[in-house]
């Protein structure tokens, strides 16, 4: 926008400018055709009317006439050839004094040498005389060349100060839109929940809205929240009934039959936990942005790990680089790196090694585990919504199923391969955390 209105400045200023210099040379050329013309009456007034060749009665008082090439230039020409009278000052030259008019005529002669001069006819006594009354050029071309060049110097400052109050202005105009950005960044981290009021008064029905519909959507998220806990509390009962009905179904020796019940009840609890995690996840995922320490995530994760039974049995190996945030929500990233350390403790045989580094703004995080494995052709398939590859394990599948949504809603990536020490490597790609926004 600013090199736009430069260029608009600029070429205004141009154009105005030879308008200028072309105005200033009209009127300074009408003066000196003036003035040439109340030179040539004087000299008109000096024939001498009784000569038989034009003569001139007395001397003209300006000296330029009698010095060669003065600057100053008159001639009388008789039109019937009889006879013709210079000035000294035109040395061996001669005025082309053909026609009649009042304006201003030019002449270039040799060696550059260039006039502007007037001419008139006149009868005396009989006879038809050309008289003509000229100047030289270059004194008029060089006033107007200084007047171009004072108009260039003053309109280039003049330009200069326009672009600066442009400047200016663009940049204080801006100002509230880099703070409504500002906030609004501050909204998406966190910080705050609604734009503040103290806006010019041509943002603030922008304010008003974006705060509006902040409202609706928190007013939203609230609703489902309420109806996902809703659903959840309502099926726990029915649930709850089945168990205890797979009790007293047992209790009549129809063992078959209550385990029946009971492995049906626990996958239907299971999957309600699954789906409430993640309603969780996603009402947190588009609500407000937060970051979080991978670091201490992992460290806490592993610490509780290390304290089950299973956890006991292997090494921990946490390779990390020094503090590493990341663009996630705290409890996203202590859930993510929760079902990924326990899917690898689940299948490691006797090590789990955890790997951090950064890159290009970003945090790769990789999980690796000494297990059995997983054949390449079936890698595409982990992760998949209750898919489990290995039925000799007890487990729902669900826990990379949980993974790929955190790792989708928060807009990062996971990729399963082999391990370099012999099982599953989970690695997850993180965008780092911005440093927070200063309070406005």
């Amino acid at each position: 926008m600013l090199g736009l209105a430069a260029v608009w400045v600029v070429g205004s200023l141009a154009a105005a400018a030879f308008v200028l210099q072309y105005l200033f040379m009209t009127n300074l050329e009408r003066d000196v055709a003036k003035d040439l013309e109340a030179a040539m009456t004087r000299v008109i007034a000096l024939i001498d009317l009784n000569a038989a060749v034009p003569a001139l009665a007395g001397p003209l008082p300006d000296p330029r006439y009698e010095t060669p090439l003065g600057g100053r230039y008159w001639q009388i020409e008789a039109t019937d050839g009889s006879g013709a009278l210079r000035s000294r000052s035109l040395w061996d030259m001669v005025i082309p004094a053909q026609g009649q008019g009042d304006g201003l005529r030019h002449f270039s002669g040799p060696d550059g040498w260039h006039l502007v001069y007037v001419t008139r006819s006149i009868d005396v006594g009989g006879r038809t005389l050309q008289v003509s009354v000229g100047e030289d050029h270059d004194p008029i071309h060089a006033a107007g060349t200084a007047f171009l060049w004072d108009v260039v110097w003053l309109f280039s400052l003049l330009g200069a100060l326009i672009l600066a109050a442009a400047w200016l202005q663009l940049r204080l105009g801006l100002v509230p839109l880099t703070r409504l950005r500002e906030e609004i960044d501050r909204i998406r981290q966190g910080a705050q929940t609604r734009l503040d009021v103290a806006f010019p008064s041509e943002l603030l029905p922008l304010v008003d809205e974006v705060n509006a519909l902040l409202g609706e959507r928190e007013a939203n998220i609230e609703r489902a929240r309420e109806r996902a806990s809703d659903l959840a509390h309502g099926l726990k009962t029915p649930l709850a009934a089945l168990h205890g009905i797979a009790i007293r179904v047992r209790e009549k020796g129809n063992a078959a039959d209550a385990d029946l019940i009971d492995d049906m009840a626990f996958e239907m609890s299971r999957r309600v936990d699954y789906q409430m995690r993640l309603s969780t996840i996603r009402l947190r995922s588009h609500g407000h942005r937060e970051s979080a320490s991978l670091n201490s995530a992992i460290l806490r994760t592993i610490a509780v790990l290390k304290k089950t039974g299973r956890g006991e049995e292997l090494h921990w190996l946490a390779q990390l680089e020094e503090e590493i945030t990341v663009d996630i929500h705290r409890q996203d990233l202590m859930e993510l790196v929760g079902v990924l350390l326990e899917n690898a403790a689940h299948w490691a045989s006797s090590r789990v090694i955890v790997r951090c580094v950064t890159s290009n703004a970003k945090a790769m995080l990789a999980i690796l585990d000494d297990g059995p494995g997983i054949p390449e052709d079936q890698l595409s398939l982990l992760g998949e919504r209750g898919q489990r590859l290995d039925q000799s394990k007890p487990g729902t599948g669900l826990g990379l199923a949980i993974a790929r949504e955190i790792v989708a809603l928060n807009g990062g990536k996971i990729q399963l391969s082999k391990s370099d020490i012999g099982g599953l490597a989970v690695t997850i790609t993180f965008r780092l955390a911005q440093p927070e926004l200063p309070a406005p």
